[in-house]
């Protein structure tokens, strides 16, 4: 008989900068979906397929994935297994502060290498360094993988890429982040921008991955993650993220996250 699933998330306030999540025995799948977090998870049994716009992987043990803060990625399992692996967010803007200390000011995030890092000795102490941190808090670990972080992000970070994303679609992705309790159609953002409806549809898909809409509701359920580990109640995160009733919630919520808003809350450990 299979083990049940089990997925626990784990966040520290004395150490913002990171949050865990680990999921075992898991045969359930995502959407296509995106983080504002840089996310870097591996395989703990199992093998998983990791799908990003640069194309399709197999991840298994022994190897890091890297997916981007707002890169439209999914990892779902191989037909008729299951899989047990665990995810590591770090916060954008803590990321984005150690790239300025290493390689001068920058506004936005620098691009990473590789989608996949197979670095054994990195990859081994950042494992055990999550392992301890999922059992507990200690600062002498969390001071460890600060280190880990800074060595990783001078060694993956493409400090001389030049950042293509123009300065007229950061603006609407970061109107669409300001307005996560109301969803907004293509027209009333192409009125509001000045655009054409087909032409902001094109150029935002070329800069982001996915489309306005497909974007504003991963805003809309990364604010209803911070919700509910704060214990605000469904059906308020529901109202508050600008779903039409708890219904709509959940079935967007699970379809992303492969959790319901329930299961989310119950399995958040502070």
């Amino acid at each position: 008989m299979n083990n049940p699933t089990q997925t626990l998330t784990v966040h520290y306030a004395k150490a913002p900068f990171f949050q865990i999540r680990q999921t075992l025995h898991s045969d359930r799948a995502y959407e296509s979906h995106a983080h504002s977090s840089l996310s870097i998870g591996y395989m703990l049994e199992g093998k998983t397929r990791f799908r990003l716009p640069q194309g399709a992987f197999l991840l298994q043990k022994g190897a890091l994935a890297l997916i981007e803060p707002h890169t439209q990625h999914a990892c779902n399992p191989i037909e008729h297994t299951r899989r047990s692996y665990v995810m590591v967010y770090f916060d954008a803007a803590f990321c984005l502060k150690i790239q300025s200390e290493l390689f001068g000011p920058t506004q936005t995030l620098l691009p990473l290498r590789t989608p996949l890092v197979f670095h054994q000795r990195l990859c081994e102490t950042f494992e055990r360094l999550i392992d301890s941190l999922l059992k507990s808090y200690t600062t002498l670990h969390v001071r460890a993988l600060e280190v880990w972080l800074r060595e990783f992000l001078w060694l993956y970070s493409e400090p001389d890429f030049p950042n293509e994303t123009p300065s007229s679609m950061r603006e609407i992705a970061r109107f669409l982040e300001s307005r996560i309790d109301e969803p907004l159609s293509l027209s009333s953002l192409a009125q509001r921008f000045g655009y054409n409806p087909f032409v902001l549809l094109r150029r935002f898909k070329a800069a982001y991955g996915c489309t306005p809409k497909h974007y504003g509701l991963d805003q809309r359920i990364e604010h209803a993650k911070e919700l509910l580990q704060k214990g605000v109640s469904i059906a308020m995160c529901a109202q508050y993220c600008g779903f039409n009733d708890q219904s709509h919630f959940h079935r967007f919520f699970k379809r992303r996250t492969a959790l319901t808003p329930k299961e989310y809350q119950v399995n958040f450990v502070q």
